[in-house]
């Protein structure tokens, strides 16, 4: 697994990373620069087996303040998380995306899409 940061002239960044075949797969953005989350994807190569990916807040104010921002399908092909508001993160602040192993074959792609602030 190789996390590819691509940087859109400064102000957008997508981090990116696949998954071995039947592997949990667990992309962070990095603690740098205060950001604000825009999307999330997660793709399977085939229909998975797995119990839905998470996306969570890991607060740099520390672990009392972790939170759970998203829950997907189970079994979901695709999933896309939205925010519902304007999630802005502090330069101390990741955001974790958890993709669970698909079964036996299956790999995941995640990408995380972010406006730097």
């Amino acid at each position: 697994m190789t996390v590819v940061i691509k940087d859109f002239g400064g102000r957008y960044r997508r981090f990116t990373d696949q998954s071995a075949a039947n592997v949990d797969l667990t992309l962070s953005t990095p603690a740098e620069v205060p950001l604000r989350i825009l999307f999330v994807t997660v793709k399977y190569s085939a229909a998975p087996t797995q119990s839905g990916i998470t996306v969570i807040l890991n607060s740099g104010a520390g672990s009392v303040h972790d939170t759970l921002l998203a829950t997907g399908l189970a079994n979901a092909l695709d999933t896309v998380y939205f925010p519902d508001g304007d999630e802005k993160l502090s330069e101390d602040d990741v955001i974790d995306v958890l993709a669970p192993a698909g079964g036996a074959g299956i790999t995941s792609a995640v990408a995380i899409y972010m406006e730097v602030l």
